[in-house]
């Protein structure tokens, strides 16, 4: 016993330990058509992140481990049409890399209007 345990701390501690990285999933849908945002990531946000310039990006659950403080991040998205924001779909890269079937939202999501009316009865407005 005491033999297989020093066997399988050896075989353990020849691994290298690192950071546990994020897996992107493969792309469901054609994002190299979407714009590219990019620049240097100044805030981590509870729903993803902020570049230096201020625009707010919100990111599906699934990407939310990539964005670093002080490093240059690339999103492929949809700009809003009032004020610096961007739903992000996808991180930019070769391949993109694009959240997991988990987070495709159908429908009403939770923070929507759509899912305020439908769940909570709340008319915020349309």
């Amino acid at each position: 016993m005491f033999l297989g345990l020093l066997v399988l701390g050896a075989g353990l501690g020849s691994q290298s330990v690192g950071r546990v990285q994020a897996q992107g999933a493969p792309c469901q849908y054609d994002v190299n058509v979407l714009p590219v945002f990019g620049g240097v990531v100044s805030r981590v946000t509870p729903d993803g992140f902020m570049f230096t310039d201020g625009t707010d990006v919100v990111l599906p659950e699934s990407l939310l481990p990539y964005p670093r403080l002080d490093q240059p991040l690339k999103v492929l998205g949809l700009k809003a049409l009032k004020g610096k924001k961007v739903w992000a779909l996808a991180i930019a890269g070769n391949p993109p890399i694009c959240p997991s079937l988990h987070d495709v939202h159908m429908g009403a999501y939770p923070g929507s209007p759509a899912y305020d009316i439908i769940i909570h009865g709340v008319n915020p407005g349309l």
